[in-house]
Parts: structure tokens; C-alpha cells; sequence
């Protein structure tokens, strides 16, 4: 069986046992990766220079540039090139040829710098032999370890050393008067015929670039070429003098990182597929679980009963919550989470976010209040959920960790002009506290206090890091100020349009009519009509849930029931339902499908159509609002949001 190797171990060992020294530095130039070739070229071992800075261990010079020059260059093209003196640990002057490159990570960012650099010191004296004499020349011409020929004018061979002989596969009898391009990867044939008409025309002279050549046996190489035109004493040109330095081992090492890179962002994409999809497919049984247990509230039960049905109620939203936290952090991480700014009452965000934790409060027997400045305003421009969100984790925390004594949320405003105020907000407890070495990981994501604390207090760990991240994209900051044993405070702060007048009105006619529908929810006054109800839902037990909550407040309902959109479509095209139900994700046709194919009937106009998903993202959302769905259900169903829809869009006054 063969033994397979991860690839970015097969790119980390090609890397180290490459015949260039492969140096990787951070930005400040300290050194964070030093292979054998290096410790070969340069006499210093890996540990001797790992963290020190390349200006003190290699002490570069370079004749016509400066450092300063180098590093511009290689910001501005993200790569340089060239040939520099270095010192080896013995103090030895080296001529170095290098090729510099900025690092970047998965998501494009400049984390470090990699130089692939060759000891070019003994080929160097090649070329200065050449000038000095034939015979010094020949010698080291054939004994070169790396690739040398001479080319004439026109890019044939003249002579061709051992080296290169061996890494092509080919006797010179072989190469000898033929033209360098008749061995040269197809694509690649125009880098020498370039280089040649610059050369001849005096522009360029000398030129390093990256070629691809066949070997005799047709393996692909790549080789690092340096290509230089000698002239005669009359200065006339007379030929090429090349060295070709193989690095098909480097190539190979970089299409490896580059395979391993995209397999790291094909993973995260999983992964973030991956927790969506889990999401949708546990909230739908949670659906069923929620919702039966609601009903079940609602029928005649015994106060044991009654209390282990709150407590499953209670047990599953506790689920649904770190569900809603890991999709959270899901889609933080994939820089996919958006706010969604709509006119909100600021009075009720704050009122139900302490009436989620008001319970529980009151369960531990400490206190609970708001403290309201003078100049609140009642109408923003908010995000709604994720500023409840954020209340409800610091309000969620600061109970959960207080035992004794009290919670305190104070809310203050200052109108920074005529329609922009900056809110303010402080969550006090007097609870076990913060030390100063948790405060530094308390925004981490799956970070919790001691591990006593942790089996104490449960919890995912993610709420304070998704808390950051939405005050971040709200543009708000957050501070905390701790004593161990003596309580926490968390301050946060956001800037948002406040209405005044119309929009005042507005949600004062909106705050109005959810008032007017919770009374006649308490009055049942759906229970003396008998709409047609088409509900088209995939789940077997998602739809036997609706139809029971349906039937709870209008017992006289005709529901319709589908089990797909294909099946939905042809139902509502014969029956002309007065409410749809529409599930988003189903087989054969989804959701949105079926609701384009119902908007385009001239009956399927003005028929409220209600979104059903497990999904719950404001781009689900906006999809199913695009095709022209009314309103949209989350799941778990809650029963009062449904009952405002039955109401809303069945009252007798809408049926008449």
C-alpha cells in the first residue's frame, strides 16, 4: 500500500532539502525558517538564527543599491531579484544570487517575506576567468556544478558543459548547433528570442528569468537563467554566456503551497457549508420539539407537568442559542455577517432584553433594573436583533456570574446633531469578577474562565467574541473594568440615526397595532372564521406542527397540505388559498421556485404568502422578500409571531 504524504508536509521537505538556501523572515526581516541548503551555504545552524534579523546574520551589500532601495522595490512589485554580497559565519564574502518575495496568507495579507538564494560565489569567478583567460575558462567551464553553455547570435549551442548535459539528458553531439528553443517548453520559446533583440540592440545586456525546458526522457524542468552577452575588444556582440540553474525542485515546492492553500480555502468553505447546513438540519426537529411542547402548555396540565414542559421549552431554546452563536461566528469568520438597519423602538429592545433575563433573575433572587438617562430617544436606526443580541450575552453574563446582590443596565444619550445620537450603555453586576491575565483573551472565541468555572457555569464561550463583532460593525467600542471578587462592568457605545415627528409616528401606529393584536390574541377572534390555508412544507412532522398551532386559534381552518413546491403550485392553482405557508428549502422545488411560479398568476397576486425556514439569515430572508413572499417565520415556529400573522392576514376585516 502506498504511503501517501499531506501535501504541505511534501512542500515543508522540498523546501528543506532544496539546493538554494530557502530563508523565511516576518516583517521586521527576523528569521523564522532556515533550511539545510542555508546552513550549507551560510556555516550557521538553524537554531543559531532563528528569530535574529538578516541585517546582522548575512550583513548584505550590494554595489549599485541600497537596502532601502531592495525593500521599496520588493513592496511596490512584491518580488526582487538580483545578485548581492553576503558573509558566511567564517566572515567570508559570498556572492549570493537572490530572488526575494513577499509571503502572503489564505486571504492575501503580507505576513513575511521568502528569499531563495544560491551561492553564486564560485560561479561568479567563472565569468571573471573568462575575461582573463581560455584555458582557466574551459576548465571551470566543465566542471561547473551548474548548467553553463555558450550560445551564438542566434541562440544556437557552441558548447555545452557536463552539468548541464546531465540535467538534460542529452550528449553534446546531441545539442551542439542547435538552437536552445528547439528544447523549450512551447510557451516559453519567446522569453530567449526577447532577451537576444534586446541585447543586440544594446538595451539589455544581462537578464535573469524562469524557463521551462524538456529533457530528453520529456520531463518538464525548470530552469533559473542567467543570460549574459559577451562582446569582443571591439565591442561588438559575439555571444551568449549562459547559467542554468535547475529549479524544478522549487517549483514543485511552490505548486505544492499553492495546492495546500487552495485545499485550506476549500476546507473553510466546507466547514462554513458545513455549519449551515447542521444548523438548518437541527433547528427542524427543534421546530417540532418547541413547538408540540408549547402546544402541550396550553392544554390542561398539573403543576409538575406544567413546570417539566418549561423546562424542556426552556432546555431547547438553550440549544437554539448556541446553534444561533456557532452559525454566528461561522459567518464572522467568513466576513459574511451584515447588519440589517431598520426604524426600531429603542424602549422595547431594552425592555426584552431584560425580560429574557428577568426570569432567571429572579430564580437566583438577585436584582435586576434599568437605569434610563434623561434624553433617550425612542425611535433609532438600528439593527434590531443584534443590538438585542449584544444586550442579552453582557445582561446574559452578568447574571449567569452574579450570586449575590444585583444586575444594573444603564442607558444614556447624547444627540450628537439634529438626527445622530451616541448611545451608551452599562452592564454592572456584582458578580465573581474578571482578573487581569482573563481580560486579555475575553473577546476569544471559545474562551472561558478557569475550568472550574467553566463546569460551573457552562456555556459555548463564543458570546463576548460574537458581542465584539457586532459592536465592531456597528462601529461601537467596548471596554471592561474588573475586580476579582467584587463584580464587572462592561461599557459599550454606538452612534445611530434617531426619528423624530413621522418616524416618531410611525412606530408609535406600529407599537399600536401589536398591542391591538395581542388583545385579540387573548380574545380568540379568529375562532369564528374558516380560511383556506395551503401549507407547503417537506417535513412530515413540521407540517402536522403548523397545522395543530393553526387549528389552535382558528379551529375551523381548511388547511391544504403540500409536500413540496411542485405539489404547492399545483394546489394553489386549484384551490386559491387565502394564506400560504411556504417552506424555503425542499426537493424538487424549492421554496422561492414556487412562489416566482404562484407571482406570476394573475390569482397568485395579492395572496399573503409567508416564508418557513430553518435558516434564519437576514440573506435568506432577503431572498424569499425579493420573489415577493410577505412575511417570514423562522424556525422553531414561535406561536405568538404566528398568531400575529393568522391575525394580521385573517381577520375578518381582510376576508371580507
Amino acid at each position: 500500500m502506498q504511503n501517501l504524504i499531506p501535501s504541505e508536509v511534501y512542500s515543508s521537505l522540498i523546501l528543506q532539502y532544496l539546493y538554494d538556501a530557502v530563508i523565511v523572515t516576518d516583517l521586521e526581516f527576523r528569521i523564522t525558517n532556515w533550511n539545510l541548503a542555508a546552513e550549507r551555504i551560510y556555516g550557521f545552524k538553524a537554531e543559531e538564527v532563528i528569530g535574529k534579523s538578516t541585517v546582522a546574520i548575512l550583513k548584505t551589500e550590494q554595489l549599485h543599491s541600497t537596502r532601502d532601495n531592495r525593500i521599496s522595490e520588493l513592496k511596490n512589485k512584491g518580488i526582487w531579484q538580483g545578485e548581492v554580497f553576503q558573509y558566511n559565519k567564517e566572515d567570508k564574502k559570498l556572492k549570493i544570487r537572490s530572488a526575494a518575495s513577499l509571503l502572503k496568507d489564505k486571504l492575501g495579507n503580507t505576513i513575511g517575506i521568502i528569499a531563495i538564494n544560491r551561492d553564486i560565489t564560485e560561479e561568479n569567478k567563472i565569468k571573471e576567468e573568462l575575461v582573463d583567460s581560455e584555458e582557466r575558462f574551459r576548465m571551470s567551464f566543465d566542471n561547473a556544478g551548474v548548467g553553463v553553455c555558450i550560445l551564438d547570435l542566434n541562440g544556437r549551442f557552441l558548447r555545452v558543459n557536463k552539468k548541464l548535459r546531465t540535467m538534460l539528458g542529452y550528449e553534446e553531439t546531441e545539442l551542439i548547433g542547435k538552437r536552445t528553443n528547439e528544447f523549450a517548453y512551447e510557451d516559453d520559446k519567446i522569453l530567449f528570442d526577447s532577451f537576444r533583440d534586446l541585447a543586440l540592440s544594446g538595451s539589455k545586456e544581462n537578464m535573469i528569468y524562469e524557463k521551462r525546458f524538456f529533457s530528453k526522457d520529456k520531463n518538464i524542468l525548470w530552469f533559473e537563467i542567467s543570460n549574459s552577452l559577451v562582446k569582443n575588444r571591439d565591442g561588438d556582440p559575439s555571444y551568449f554566456v549562459v547559467h542554468m540553474n535547475d529549479i524544478s525542485g522549487r517549483k514543485n515546492a511552490e505548486f505544492h503551497l499553492r495546492s495546500a492553500i487552495k485545499e485550506a480555502e476549500r476546507a473553510n468553505q466546507a466547514k462554513s457549508e458545513f455549519v449551515a447546513n447542521m444548523s438548518h438540519e437541527i433547528r427542524t426537529p427543534l421546530n417540532g420539539v418547541i413547538g408540540f411542547n408549547e402546544l402541550l402548555l396550553t392544554t390542561n396540565l398539573d403543576i409538575d407537568q406544567r413546570e417539566f414542559v418549561r423546562n424542556a421549552i426552556s432546555s431547547a431554546h438553550g440549544l437554539l442559542g448556541i446553534i444561533n452563536d456557532v452559525l454566528d461566528i461561522s459567518k464572522i469568520e467568513a466576513g459574511k455577517l451584515v447588519l440589517n438597519e431598520v426604524i426600531s423602538n429603542l424602549k422595547q429592545i431594552i425592555n426584552d432584553s431584560l425580560g429574557v433575563l428577568r426570569w432567571k433573575a429572579n430564580e437566583k433572587g438577585i436584582d435586576l433594573r434599568l437605569e434610563e438617562g434623561p434624553e433617550i430617544p425612542e425611535i433609532i436606526l438600528i439593527d434590531a436583533t443584534r443590538l438585542r443580541q449584544v444586550l442579552i450575552n453582557l445582561l446574559g453574563n452578568a447574571v449567569k456570574f452574579t450570586e449575590v446582590g444585583g444586575v444594573i443596565l444603564k442607558v444614556n444619550a447624547k444627540e450628537i446633531s439634529s438626527q445622530r445620537t451616541k448611545l451608551e450603555f452599562v452592564i454592572k453586576d456584582t458578580g465573581i469578577g474578571i482578573s487581569e491575565e482573563q481580560k486579555t483573551h475575553l473577546f476569544q472565541s471559545f474562551w472561558q474562565g478557569e475550568t472550574n468555572s467553566k463546569r460551573r457555569y457552562g456555556g459555548s464561550g463564543l458570546g463576548l467574541k460574537i458581542t465584539k463583532s457586532l459592536l465592531d460593525l456597528m462601529g461601537g467600542e467596548i471596554e471592561v473594568i474588573s475586580e476579582v471578587g467584587v463584580g464587572t462592568e462592561f461599557r459599550f457605545c454606538i452612534e445611530c440615526s434617531f426619528g423624530k415627528e413621522n418616524l416618531d409616528q410611525d412606530a408609535r401606529d406600529k407599537n399600536e397595532i401589536k398591542k391591538e393584536e395581542l388583545v385579540h390574541y387573548n380574545q380568540a377572534v379568529l375562532s369564528d372564521i374558516s380560511p383556506s390555508i395551503l401549507v407547503v412544507e417537506d417535513n412530515e412532522m413540521n407540517r402536522e406542527l403548523l397545522k395543530r398551532m393553526i387549528q389552535k386559534y382558528i379551529p375551523k381552518a381548511i388547511i391544504i397540505e403540500a409536500v413540496d413546491g411542485l405539489e404547492g403550485v399545483k394546489f394553489f392553482r386549484e384551490s386559491l388559498p387565502n394564506l400560504v405557508f411556504m417552506d424555503v428549502q425542499m426537493p424538487n422545488m424549492d421554496g422561492l421556485e414556487a412562489v416566482t411560479e404562484i407571482r406570476k398568476q394573475p390569482s397568485g397576486s395579492k395572496v399573503p404568502i409567508i416564508a418557513l425556514t430553518a435558516g434564519a439569515l437576514y440573506e435568506e430572508r432577503k431572498k424569499c422578500f425579493d420573489v415577493g413572499m410577505d412575511q417570514f417565520l423562522t424556525k422553531p415556529i414561535d406561536i405568538l409571531a404566528l398568531n400575529e400573522i393568522l391575525f394580521h392576514y385573517l381577520n375578518r376585516s381582510t376576508l371580507e
